[in-house]
């Protein structure tokens, strides 16, 4: 009995070591068969409670080999809770290497990668707003098939 006792309380203490506190909130928005129309704004709305800390966003993306570019332009607006801008960026984001291949961690034809980050500014505790949008010269890009937001507590 004792020994069942210590290997579930080593499970859990594992269990417990294994989740990351920093992160407060992480959403990916899945883009409707993987074709990113520019018409098409990805909407986040991210609930922060405490208004004393600094926080970090960072923006993922998960595409597949069907991509047919180098590299993917997006904007992004982010609206603190009083509904002000915050922050409006611009990424350029090169997607595949010197040698062709493809930048980011995946299997089977389905990749993805942080590709950009940026400091919230303090601000009241409540909901952030952010807003991701192609701003690439196609008006539609194939192989896009998911834009996430993930936000973490700054040390």
């Amino acid at each position: 009995m004792n020994i069942r006792v210590t290997i579930y309380g080593m499970m859990m203490v594992w269990l417990l070591a294994s989740c990351n506190s920093q992160t407060r909130y992480h959403q990916f928005r899945h883009i409707d068969q993987a074709a990113w129309r520019q018409s098409d704004t990805l909407s986040f709305d991210i609930p922060l409670t405490d208004s004393l800390l600094t926080h970090e966003l960072t923006l993922q993306l998960r595409h597949t080999s069907r991509y047919r570019y180098r590299d993917l332009s997006i904007g992004l607006v982010v609206l603190s809770p009083d509904s002000q801008v915050a922050k409006t960026m611009n990424y350029n984001v090169p997607l595949v290497n010197q040698d062709g291949y493809w930048i980011g961690s995946g299997q089977g034809g389905l990749y993805q990668m942080d590709i950009g980050q940026a400091v919230l500014p303090r601000s009241s505790a409540g909901t952030w707003h952010v807003y991701a949008f192609h701003t690439m010269s196609d008006s539609i890009l194939v192989g896009v098939n998911d834009i996430g937001v993930k936000v973490q507590r700054s040390e």
